[in-house]
C-alpha cells in the first residue's frame, strides 16, 4: 500500500518497532521473568499482538475499556492494572473472564468482594493483584498490615483468587534525585510485603512492577516476576538519555501550510500530539523553537532555507500515550514506504 497519506497523520516505523520488541526479548533472556506489555501506550491491538511472545505473556491495561477490546482483538489473558470499584464497571470485567484470563489491582476488600459476586454469578474466577504503594503515593495498599488483611480477604472471597503482588514505582528518570535509592526503596516495600504474605500462608506467584524507565533495574531485582514496561516498543525522545536499546518508532507527519523567511507552519497541533513532556521534535529541519497551538505547530529556523509550501517532514511526539489517543488510525511504515493502516481501537476507551 505505497500512497500519500493526508495530514496531519500518526505514523509507526514497524522495522524500528520490531527492533525494540526484539531487543527487549533479548534483554530478559534468561533472567527469569516475564514481561506483559502495557498497552495505555499505544491502545492498539495489531501492535499489542506484535510484542507478544517470547518472555511477553498477555498485556496490562490501564482501564476496562482497553481490556475489552484487547480481548475482543483475541488477546486471551490480560491485567487491569487499576483500581476498579464501580459495580458496573467490575460487571464487565466479570464477563471479560468469560473470554480471557483476567486479573485486575484491588487496594481495598469492598472492591474485591463486589468483584466476587458478579464473578460468581457469572461462574468465572478472576486474578487479584494486591496493588501496593511503593512511591507514588497514589493507589494501592499502606503498610504491610493492610497487604495481609487484603490477601486474606482475597482468599475468602468465592469467585476471585489472589495472584500476586502489584507496584509501580513511575516515572522515575534520569533526572529524579537519589533515583536509586528510590527504585532500591520500591523494591524492598515489594520483597517485604511478599515475605510477609509468604508467612502468613499465603502463596505470591508474581509481583509485578516497573516502567521502561526503571527496566534494568527491575530484571536485576530478584524480587520482580514480571515487568510492566509499555513505552519501549515506540519510545520517548526523553528516554533516549537512558542506557536502553531502543529507539523511537512514532512520528506525527505534518504538511507545510505557511512559509516565512524564519519560519514554517505545519499542521501538526495539539489537537494530534501530546505536549505533556514538551513540544514534539521535527526531523530533517534545522530548528531552533517550536511553538504548538491546536491545529498548527510554528517552526523557527535556523537561518537555514524553508521548506517549500506543500512539503512534509516528520514530528517526533514526547509523548507518546497521548498522541495516540488523538488519533483513529496508525499508518503503518517501512522505510519510507506506507504498507497498512490500523485503528486505534482503544482510542477514547477511559471507562
Amino acid at each position: 500500500m505505497t500512497q500519500l497519506i493526508s495530514t496531519p497523520a500518526l505514523v509507526v516505523d514497524l522495522d524500528i518497532f520490531e527492533a525494540n520488541v526484539a531487543a527487549m526479548e533479548s534483554m530478559l533472556r534468561d533472567s527469569g521473568k516475564t514481561l506483559r506489555p502495557h498497552v495505555k501506550t499505544h491502545r492498539t491491538p495489531e501492535l499489542a499482538k506484535r510484542q507478544l511472545g517470547g518472555s511477553a505473556r498477555g498485556v496490562t491495561c490501564a482501564t476496562v475499556g482497553e481490556a475489552e477490546a484487547m480481548v475482543a482483538a483475541g488477546i486471551d489473558d490480560v491485567v487491569i492494572a487499576n483500581e476498579v470499584v464501580d459495580e458496573g464497571k467490575l460487571a464487565r470485567v466479570a464477563d471479560l473472564a468469560r473470554r480471557a484470563k483476567v486479573t485486575i489491582a484491588a487496594d481495598h476488600p469492598d472492591a474485591v468482594r463486589t468483584l466476587g459476586g458478579q464473578a460468581k454469578t457469572r461462574g468465572v474466577t478472576l486474578g487479584v493483584l494486591i496493588d501496593v504503594d511503593v512511591l507514588l503515593h497514589r493507589c494501592g495498599v499502606a503498610s504491610i498490615e493492610e497487604a495481609v488483611a487484603l490477601a486474606t480477604a482475597i482468599e475468602r472471597t468465592p469467585g476471585v483468587r489472589l495472584a500476586g503482588l502489584m507496584g509501580y514505582e513511575g516515572r522515575v528518570r534520569l533526572s529524579v534525585e537519589n533515583r536509586s535509592k528510590k527504585i532500591a526503596g520500591a523494591y524492598r516495600i515489594l520483597k517485604d510485603a511478599r515475605d510477609a504474605l509468604i508467612q502468613a500462608g499465603h502463596e505470591v506467584p508474581v509481583v509485578s512492577a516497573a516502567g521502561t524507565s526503571t527496566l534494568r533495574e527491575s530484571i536485576a531485582d530478584p524480587t520482580i516476576t514480571e515487568i510492566q514496561a509499555g513505552v519501549y516498543c515506540l519510545m520517548e525522545p526523553e528516554l533516549l538519555v537512558m542506557d536502553l536499546p531502543f529507539k523511537c518508532a512514532t512520528s506525527v507527519r505534518g504538511t507545510v501550510i505557511s512559509r516565512h523567511a524564519d519560519r514554517v507552519v505545519v499542521d501538526v497541533g495539539r489537537r494530534v500530539v501530546g505536549l505533556e513532556y514538551g513540544p514534539p521534535i521535527p526531523v530533517g529541519v534545522h530548528a531552533t523553537k517550536v511553538s504548538v497551538s491546536d491545529e498548527h505547530a510554528t517552526v523557527t529556523l535556523d537561518g537555514t532555507a524553508p521548506p517549500r509550501l506543500g512539503s512534509r517532514f516528520d514530528f517526533i511526539p514526547g509523548q507518546i500515550r497521548t498522541t495516540f489517543n488523538l488519533h483513529d488510525r496508525v499508518w503503518i511504515g517501512r522505510g519510507d514506504e506506507i504498507v497498512d493502516c490500523w485503528p486505534v481501537t482503544a482510542r477514547g476507551s477511559s471507562q
